[in-house]
């Protein structure tokens, strides 16, 4: 089971609150990705994926 599969089973486990922005973010490897989160109808949404070192620049 990829990380991916494992977020979409037990989100908070992997999902770090981001100080930045009102959005998560998932640490694969060198890569980051922002995630807004709908509570109300339980979709994440990925905002960014990309390298660690741009990834924040936006």
């Amino acid at each position: 089971m990829g990380k991916l599969d494992k977020v979409a089973v037990n989100p908070f486990r992997y999902l770090e609150h981001y100080e930045g922005a009102e959005v998560y973010k998932l640490r694969i490897g060198d890569y980051r990705m922002l995630i807004d989160v709908d509570f109300t109808n339980k979709v994440l949404k990925i905002r960014v994926l990309d390298h660690r070192s741009r990834v924040y620049e936006r």
